[in-house]
């Protein structure tokens, strides 16, 4: 009787190191191809967002004959304050909460019925307040919830609320030399007059604002409503710039010139604008720019490149005519063109 021998011949060590590095480069390709399709997602769940805003804008408008307050400037007793007065206030994002379905909550925290300090509060509210609504949060961004970076004036103390990433557009330009936003308009009644204001906002919101279709004689397919903030940029010298996102809720108005930042924001600085001064603005962690939605209802990605001339400290709060300003801008009657 014979025996056959069973001679398998198995992978050599250069074998297994060729499959390897088949492997590695596969994955080399492959990964940033599955990368760029998350990101896609992301920014398309980003822009789902702000259509969202877009209609409930437009259905705000309807019932009201306005788009909501930038923010809602009271006391306790629901009267108007002055800008130096602690608190805080309800921001256009509290007042837009049953137009995005979220009438629950709306009804909960008493929106304008009780000043947001008196909400702040109620420890139950303020545990409502820090529950983040899927619709104020971009997918693509990195902000930790609470939002650590812009707390809320109550009666006594401070609180952190739900982190949001899309604040309103306030103006087109600077408002002091500090590069700040505006809470005011000059022919608002009862309102305020503070050192260094230059400008009286070009946007859609700012304290008590209540503006309409009739006010945006540029166009609503050429005037920006809101836009997105990010939690931080990247810093290409290392380590990362301070954006502080946003809140939907309100604000603080303990310092109505910095802290209006909380639910808006303008163009004194360029998209992605890297700089610390970028939590005065527009960012988000988007490659290459930031989504809007416009006074249409409309969605447009807009690049960080776009024609933007920074507002020079000392200028005056001046419009420079760049077509970034002129999309802030509801009624500069400046022509847009392509961009």
């Amino acid at each position: 009787m014979s025996f056959r021998k069973d001679h398998r011949r198995g992978f050599t060590l250069v074998e297994l190191l060729v499959v390897i590095a088949i492997i590695g480069v596969l994955i080399a390709l492959l990964l940033p191809a599955v990368q760029q399709a998350r990101e896609a997602a992301r920014r398309m769940q980003c822009s789902n967002n702000l259509k969202q805003f877009g209609i409930a804008l437009h259905n705000y408008h309807d019932t009201y004959g306005n788009f909501p307050p930038g923010y809602l400037l009271q006391d306790l007793s629901g009267s108007t304050l002055d800008y130096n007065g602690a608190g805080s206030s309800w921001g256009w994002g509290a007042q837009i909460l049953p137009f995005i379905e979220q009438n629950a909550l709306a009804d909960s925290l008493s929106v304008g019925s009780q000043s947001l300090t008196d909400a702040l509060d109620t420890p139950a509210l303020v545990t409502l307040m820090q529950q983040p609504v899927q619709a104020f949060q971009c997918p693509s961004d990195t902000a930790p919830n609470p939002n650590t970076g812009h707390k809320l004036k109550k009666s006594s103390g401070d609180e952190s609320v739900a982190t949001s990433n899309y604040i309103g557009n306030n103006t087109s330009h600077k408002w002091h030399s500090g590069g700040r936003l505006t809470g005011y308009s000059n022919g608002e009644a009862g309102g305020w007059t503070a050192p260094g204001v230059n400008q009286a906002p070009t946007g859609i919101f700012w304290r008590n604002s209540r503006m309409g279709m009739r006010d945006i004689t540029d166009g609503t397919s050429n005037t920006i409503a809101i836009g997105e903030r990010s939690w931080r940029l990247n810093n290409p010298a290392g380590g990362e710039f301070v954006c502080d996102a946003g809140v939907a809720i309100g604000t603080a108005h303990n310092n109505e010139q910095l802290t209006i930042r909380h639910v808006l924001g303008g163009g004194a600085v360029r998209i992605n604008f890297a700089n610390n001064e970028c939590k005065y603005g527009f960012s988000s962690r988007h490659p290459g720019g930031a989504m809007f939605g416009l006074c249409d209802g409309s969605v447009r990605f807009l690049p960080e490149t776009i024609d933007h001339t920074p507002t020079a400290s000392g200028s005056g709060g001046a419009f420079n005519n760049s077509t970034f300003e002129k999309l802030l801008a509801r009624n500069d009657g400046q022509p847009i063109g392509s961009y």
